[in-house]
Order: C-alpha cells, then structure tokens, then sequence
C-alpha cells in the first residue's frame, strides 16, 4: 500500500517553519509507535513539506497514481489504502494517521504487517477472506504493475489454496498469519512495502518503501 508523494522524514537539523504540531501529539505519536519524540517531529517537516495543508486527501493520492501508473487501475486499490489507515472515515489522512499507518507498515514484525495486510483482503471486514476477495485485490495490485488480469487470478487462487488450511472455503486471521509465515515469498507478495505510506519515487520507476529506522532513545 504505497503512495507517491515521496514523504520522507526530515534530516536532523532542519529548521521547523509555521510548526504548529501540539505536545499532545507528540506524546501520543511517542506512547503508540516506535519513535522517538526528534523522529516524529523531524517526519513532521516532511509531512507539512508535501502536506502543506495537514492533510492527505483521496483523491491527491488518487491523481499521483494515475500520473505514475496511467496504465493501472488505481481507484479500487487507494480504496482499500483509505479503508484501513483513514481511521475517523472522513476521506483524509491526517498527520497522526500517518506515522501510526507508517510505523506499522515499516516498522513492524511480520505479525504485526500480515494483520495490517489481512484487514486490506478482508475487505467486507467478515473476519474472513473468501476468495473472491483476495481475487480482486490481488487483480488491482498486478494491474498497478502491468501484470496482466489471467495471471493475476493464477496467483490468487494458488495462495488460497495453500492458506486455506482447514478447507472450508475461507482464510481466518491465524491461517493468514501462520501460512504466509510457513513461505518467505508468500509474506513478500501479501505484506511488503505495498501498504506503507512512505515511498521515494526516482525516475520512471514504481515507488517503493523506504525504510528509515532509529531506535528510540
């Protein structure tokens, strides 16, 4: 789940302008990921940078897609990214939604990234994943990459088959988990960078996750 505005933390140093995020904030950005309180305030230069308004708005995300992937299907997929990380459903990510969205998808376990990348197959939020779920997200990812709808559909339906443990016809949480953890390729193609909300793009290239961690203090 990744997006293309390059949002990237601040080198240290940087002089803060027109800074206006609250100690609040900060304090509970610092209880509930895993940086420290200098992270979350440098990200917070990169945030305002791209960001000038505070906010991460749909369809922003929407038009850089279609400008890096005009062959893509982008709606469908930035649907899903907004369903999980857009916590108070208001069509916006907003700055605390981001490092909370950014510290899981790069920062976290493979547990922790398998959940994340659960709730986006699970996207009638059943508890479950049905096929024709994991069918149609897995079709939207290849299509942002030109990867063609047969092959797409071939994938799907061969992961299912080796997570749905049981038979029944649907894929819980804990098959998901234990399963994609049984196949380091498996765990690649559901729960990489695709979900993290901090890329770098370089030139006529698809972005891809930056991981810039630092141990709290």
């Amino acid at each position: 789940m990744a997006n293309m505005l390059g949002i990237k933390k601040e080198k240290k140093g940087a002089k803060i302008h027109n800074y206006n995020l609250t100690e609040e904030d900060v304090e509970y950005l610092y209880d509930n990921t895993r940086y420290s309180k200098d992270d979350i305030r440098e990200w917070y230069i990169g945030f305002k940078k791209d960001c000038p308004t505070g906010i991460l708005e749909k369809k922003k995300v929407l038009e850089m897609y279609n400008t890096f992937l005009p062959n893509g299907n982008p709606k469908f997929f930035v649907d899903q990214i907004f369903r999980i990380f857009d916590g108070d459903n208001n069509g916006c990510i907003d700055f605390k939604e981001f490092m909370m969205a950014t510290d899981m998808t790069a920062m976290g376990t493979p547990e922790e990234k398998l959940k994340w990348a659960f709730r986006i197959y699970d996207k009638d939020r059943s508890g479950t994943i049905e096929l024709r779920e994991m069918t149609k997200i897995m079709i939207s990812l290849y299509e942002l990459e030109g990867i063609p709808r047969d092959k797409a559909e071939g994938k799907a339906h061969k992961i299912f088959s080796f997570l749905d443990i049981d038979g029944n016809g649907e894929i819980d949480e804990n098959e998901f988990i234990q399963g994609c953890l049984l196949d380091e390729e498996m765990t690649d193609i559901l729960s990489t960078g695709t979900y993290g909300m901090n890329v770098e793009v370089g030139e006529n290239e698809v972005p891809t996750v930056i991981v810039d961690e630092e141990n709290k203090e």
